[in-house]
């Protein structure tokens, strides 16, 4: 990182600010003389550093703390201003889109919603999202900010560096669409685009429950199943960004002839396809044909009636969530003895949030033959929800400023100091 910006007194000075900044960001409010202790540098250095944030913009001055057990002056305490600045993001899915702008505190102000028939053109779709995000620009804070990013999360096998889809079984129209470029020409802002389950990924990793893990796996499931994957506090993509489509699995002899899932299974080839809320609902309806008859309401079959009579229960509903938890444990077991991680993030819709299923899931893991890994690793569910890929369109245009581990100048000096 240091070689890619320069050498000379220039880079130790933005080097020290970037990192005060954080400080302040993440631990204030603080004192001058408490960041030049925390952080190891002279006061004077400290002073020079703060009256140019002050400056700026980015921090503020907020009155005075507690004298010190000796007595003396009281200190002046310095806050990060969110509102230096401001972050755009975007979730595009089959049928429906949001648009929202967010502070650099990941707080969200905005938060549009749109829909639209599945199949239609991503060039209509995006000159949809133009209209919220130009209404954003005319909102008196967002006009005396700066503009740090958009991000945009959406379905498919994404190309991270050029910004468009490269693969999709079911968005094959939106494949080479130009998006970065697209917003890039239009708002002259640095664009970001990511697969939306790897953007929840690093939006769950910042900003809900794997805050304080370092290496985390968070597993999707709803219509289909995704992994994101993080190794050491950054996303992990691998060399055709093709990291964590575990949708892919094959469900294996243990599904296909051992009988482990009865009413779910009807010749699916792959867990992506098992694993959907459709299915469960087909499940259901067999049941209803055979020795479970009478015990669910077939006319009024839903994903959230059947966990409601699951907790209830209810003989076929508690073996339907049985056998969806059954196959979530068994991805999931695999990615545990593959990477080993500290923690397992479950999300994704209605389903994946629900208790039973996580204790269900939880059992399956601990029966795993690998005993270690599957006893050590947490399982735990997601704390964001419907804003999830939002605030995971956002954490891409913010962590190198504000969370990866590594520093990086060449954007800090680009964005703040230009």
């Amino acid at each position: 990182m240091i070689r890619e910006a320069g050498y000379g007194p220039k880079l130790v000075r933005e080097f020290n600010e970037l990192n005060i900044l954080r400080f302040i960001k993440n631990d204030g409010p603080l004192s001058r003389a408490e960041l030049a202790k925390r952080y190891r540098l002279s006061k004077a250095a400290v002073s020079e550093i703060i009256s140019n944030l002050l400056e700026m913009g980015y921090i503020h001055e907020i009155g005075m703390g507690n004298s010190t057990k000796l007595g003396g002056r009281k200190p002046i305490l310095l806050k990060f201003n969110p509102r230096s600045g401001f972050a755009i993001g975007i979730e595009i899915k089959r049928d429906h889109a949001r648009v929202a702008l967010s502070d650099l505190d990941a707080k969200i102000y905005n938060n549009d919603y749109f829909s639209f028939k599945p199949g239609a053109p991503l060039e209509e779709i995006v000159q949809q999202t133009f209209t919220y995000i130009d209404k954003f620009f005319k909102i008196d804070w967002v006009q005396r900010a700066r503009p740090i990013g958009i991000g945009i999360a959406i379905p498919g096998l994404v190309n991270y560096k050029a910004g468009k889809i490269q693969e999709s079984d079911t968005l094959k129209k939106w494949v080479g669409f130009p998006l970065k470029r697209k917003y890039e020409n239009r708002y002259k802002i640095e664009t970001f685009v990511e697969n939306d389950v790897k953007a929840i990924s690093l939006g769950e990793f910042h900003f809900g429950t794997g805050k304080t893990a370092r290496d985390m796996v968070y597993l999707w499931v709803g219509d289909g199943v995704g992994a994101g994957i993080i190794i050491n506090g950054e996303l992990h993509r691998g060399v055709s960004a093709s990291a964590g489509e575990v949708g892919y699995y094959d469900v294996g002899f243990l599904i296909r002839e051992r009988g482990h899932c009865q009413l779910i299974y009807d010749g699916h080839k792959n867990f992506g396809d098992i694993l959907s809320e459709k299915v469960l609902l087909e499940g259901a309806k067999r049941g209803l044909q055979g020795e479970f008859a009478g015990y669910l309401d077939a006319d009024n079959l839903s994903v959230d009636y059947i966990l409601e009579e699951a907790h209830n229960d209810n003989p076929l509903a508690l073996q339907l969530v049985k056998e969806y938890g059954f196959l979530v444990g068994v991805v999931l077991t695999n990615l545990i003895n593959t990477l080993n991680p500290e923690l397992v993030v479950i999300g994704g819709q209605s389903i994946a949030h629900d208790p039973l299923l996580l204790k269900i899931i939880k059992d399956q893991i601990k029966h795993d033959i690998l005993r270690t890994p599957s006893r050590i690793v947490k399982v735990k569910k997601a704390k964001l929800k419907e804003n999830a890929a939002i605030l995971g369109a956002v954490a891409l245009v913010l962590e190198d400023l504000f969370y990866n581990q590594r520093l990086n100048i060449s954007k800090y000096r680009e964005l703040f100091r230009n």
